[in-house]
């Protein structure tokens, strides 16, 4: 436990002194809201996540607000932008993980308690949470292109993305996308992914809950419209769970820039059906974002509803709220909470389980630190079942990151 510890200091010490002497990259919902620009703006992918567009990469300094804390970095006369040609792209990016987790011991009736601090480090695990290779192929330029993500790390390699994009061809800047993708629901986040390294019970929060992070993916068809500021997706995909059933997901939201007080402002809708083995789901959000000047906020609410063939139908409620500010022109501080009621979930054949209510809160920093660097630094901290240990733990997360 002692050399768990002073790891524990070590890293906190090393970031701190990074960001002291300074001043990601899956543009995250914070950034979109503060350029007042939808996702398939600078990401390959019209429903964002994964490789960034040539735009996104010509002017990263302004989406990043990176500061190069390496002179001779600064002073680089060129750079990589991932165009190896006119018709073919790469990208990528890798995530290096340490996570310290502090964990109470069970008492004599297996319960722990609530709280707010925890002294006691129960692991410390380090891992490459993401190592991704992005590859765009234009086959007609602004037509007709392939695009994969292929995820290389953790586990085996995965190609979570694989599809073809056909765009300019049907009204009000339409496409349509064709192969195994993503699922367009919500605000894109990554928080459950960031705090569940190797810990499925981390994973029960909004994206986790509704199968729409960035490790779930689909096979099917989309197809999207973006009109002016509006974004408008629907899908009808084969689950990857193997459901004998299809998934049909919809998603809508606009953002307007310019805003008399606010700047930027987002507001947007999400449905999913799914009618896996035994039962049907249906899944539908909400979320909406704004931004004034460096402070920026969003949030997201959701209901899922489970039928079920052999038990009582159960529904589960889930939310999620972050703030975000630009300190000092170039480091992103983040807040966040989260809730989730797991009733759903938790429950087996006839018995339904009751407080089994779970929540998430969480802060810290996550400066770029060159052009194709990020740090982050987080603590958080979750309560939940009692009786379920792993439910109930702090987690003090660095993370270095690196991308092209």
């Amino acid at each position: 436990m002692g050399v768990q510890l002073k790891t524990a200091a070590a890293w906190v010490v090393v970031v701190a002194a990074t960001c002291l002497v300074a001043p990601e990259a899956r543009a995250e919902p914070y950034m979109a809201l503060r350029e007042g620009r939808k996702c398939g703006t600078c990401h390959v992918n019209q429903t964002g996540g994964g490789m960034r567009t040539l735009l996104a990469n010509t002017h990263m300094k302004e989406i990043t607000h990176y500061r190069d804390i390496f002179p001779d970095l600064d002073e680089a006369g060129e750079v990589f932008n991932g165009q190896i040609t006119s018709f073919f792209s790469i990208g990528g990016d890798l995530r290096l993980t340490d996570s310290i987790i502090f964990q109470d011991e069970p008492d004599e009736n297996g319960l722990v308690p609530h709280e707010v601090l925890r002294g006691r480090v129960d692991e410390n695990v380090l891992d490459v949470r993401e190592g991704a290779l992005y590859f765009d192929v234009q086959l007609v330029e602004d037509f007709l292109s392939i695009y994969t993500d292929l995820n290389l790390a953790p586990g085996s390699p995965v190609a979570r993305e694989v599809f073809g994009l056909l765009r300019g061809v049907i009204p009000w800047q339409g496409y349509v996308k064709a192969g195994r993708f993503y699922l367009d629901y919500g605000l894109k986040m990554e928080t459950d992914n960031l705090f569940s390294v190797n810990a499925p019970s981390q994973d029960l929060f909004v994206r986790g809950r509704t199968g729409t992070g960035f490790t779930g993916f689909d096979s099917g068809l989309e197809i999207g419209f973006q009109p002016g500021p509006w974004h408008v997706t629907a899908s009808v995909t084969d689950p990857s769970s193997g459901d004998t059933g299809v998934r049909v997901t919809s998603n809508a939201y606009g953002m307007w820039r310019d805003i008399p007080v606010i700047e930027n402002a987002m507001l947007g809708a999400s449905f999913m059906f799914n009618s896996p083995s035994g039962g049907d789901t249906y899944t539908y959000g909400f979320y909406g974002g704004a931004n004034l000047g460096p402070l920026e906020y969003q949030a997201e609410i959701d209901f899922i509803h489970q039928s079920f063939d052999d038990r009582e139908a159960v529904g589960t409620f889930l939310a999620y709220g972050e703030i975000n500010y630009l300190l000092l022109g170039w480091i992103n501080t983040k807040a966040f909470g989260e809730y989730a009621d797991n009733d759903g979930m938790l429950s087996t054949g006839s018995v339904k389980r009751t407080n089994t209510g779970q929540n998430r809160f969480g802060f810290g920093i996550e400066p770029f630190l060159g052009r194709f660097l990020q740090a982050r630094l987080f603590y958080s901290i979750a309560n939940g079942p009692k009786d379920v240990a792993e439910t109930n733990q702090n987690r003090l997360i660095l993370e270095l990151h690196l991308f092209f």
